[in-house]
């Protein structure tokens, strides 16, 4: 049993597996250690930027009862990082993290009152609508991820006040930059760059 905790003024979930997945399609390929985020930089991000305490939850499927021992010194690594760590498992036909993460943001939102909440995932098509319930109570709202990935669902949500954060530009999560293409505004592209 988890000894009970105070509540946090700021819960963030992350989705670690669609993080990982986007970083991938960025790169072109399976991430480099220094591609990857680093959950230190995050959890010290949040911490700066929501109000405190602030409690990062780290949501992995553990794929069976035991967990696989390539994934304990990720695990190990999370927890020094400062985050808590939700190991599911379930049928195969299940989206265990997708449940996970709707569980807890359900728990935040109906336990919770007034605890501000941040997501890092990009998928929007399972999550929007649980943070559209969110941002009706007026709650701050955020969403971390790479913008080039994120769903369009979660930028119908802006005008009811979601944040929209981006994990490298934002956030400065990564050891080194990476290999984006990103659309600059107009009125922002300094054309020096291409003389």
């Amino acid at each position: 049993m988890v000894p009970s905790r105070p509540p946090a003024a700021s819960y963030v979930i992350i989705d670690a597996e669609n993080v990982d997945w986007a970083v991938s399609n960025v790169v072109g390929r399976k991430p480099e250690p220094q591609d990857r985020v680093q959950f230190d930089r995050l959890v010290a991000f949040c911490e700066d930027h929501f109000p405190k305490p602030v409690r990062c939850v780290v949501v992995l499927n553990a794929r069976g009862e035991q967990l696989p021992d390539v994934m304990i010194g990720f695990v190990r690594a999370l927890k020094t990082a400062g985050c808590d760590v939700a190991l599911l498992h379930g049928r195969s036909d299940q989206k265990v993290v997708d449940l996970g993460i709707l569980k807890l943001l359900e728990a935040i939102r109906t336990q919770r009152p007034k605890a501000a909440v941040a997501l890092a995932s990009h998928d929007g098509t399972d999550f929007a609508d649980a943070l559209r319930l969110l941002l009706e109570e007026k709650r701050q709202v955020a969403i971390l991820g790479l913008r080039e990935y994120m769903s369009q669902r979660f930028r119908e949500l802006v005008p009811a006040g979601l944040e929209i954060l981006d994990l490298e530009l934002n956030a400065r999560v990564f050891q080194r930059p990476l290999p984006r293409l990103l659309p600059v505004r107009v009125d922002e592209f300094d054309p020096t760059f291409f003389l």
